[in-house]
């Protein structure tokens, strides 16, 4: 990290970041590509854009396509085309909301677990309409905490898994 400029009046600053894909000034837009894809645009015109760093994030992209895959294509990015830089997360903070719904949601239940709402959902089932989340995934069962590790299941198809320091950090070497 290489500081730009320095504020005489504050402790702003701008800078900037070289990676082996590509130089990122700070501060930075980074646009969201929650699944390694942004949404209303490709990666070229996002490029062509001026956008130099796009977030993807490590618990979507453990539950599909998986960390292995994307290993395998070369990493994400061979795997989505774009040479361009990435960022990942830990994945940390979905597995959180699953039980405690957003921070503002959670901050509010006073640490309350997130219950399913069960008559969002008959109602929903009485309309013949589809619930936009999985209620077994969610709420009071939906994470195990411990010192070592969480383990929750997947909104995708209810397998359980379960995420570590080391295996968060494993999978996103492995996105690349």
């Amino acid at each position: 990290y290489k500081i730009i400029h320095q504020s005489k009046k504050s402790l702003a600053r701008t800078g900037r970041i070289t990676t082996p894909h590509g130089t990122i000034d700070t501060p930075a837009f980074v646009a969201v590509g929650t699944n390694a894809a942004l949404k209303a645009i490709d990666f070229a015109k996002a490029d062509d854009a001026g956008q130099q760093l796009i977030f993807s994030n490590t618990y979507h992209l453990l539950l599909q396509p998986g960390p292995r895959i994307i290993r395998d294509a070369g990493g994400i990015h061979k795997f989505t085309g774009r040479e361009k830089p990435f960022i990942t997360d830990s994945g940390g903070f979905q597995v959180f909301s699953l039980a405690y719904g957003s921070v503002k949601e959670s901050l509010e239940s006073g640490g309350e677990l997130k219950r399913s709402n069960r008559k969002v959902i008959q109602s929903a089932k009485k309309r013949n309409d589809k619930c936009h989340w999985r209620s077994d995934v969610t709420g009071e069962n939906a994470v195990t905490v411990t010192e070592d590790h969480v383990i929750f299941k997947s909104y995708r198809d209810g397998a359980k898994v379960t995420l570590t320091p080391e295996s968060s950090i494993q999978a996103q070497r492995d996105i690349g």
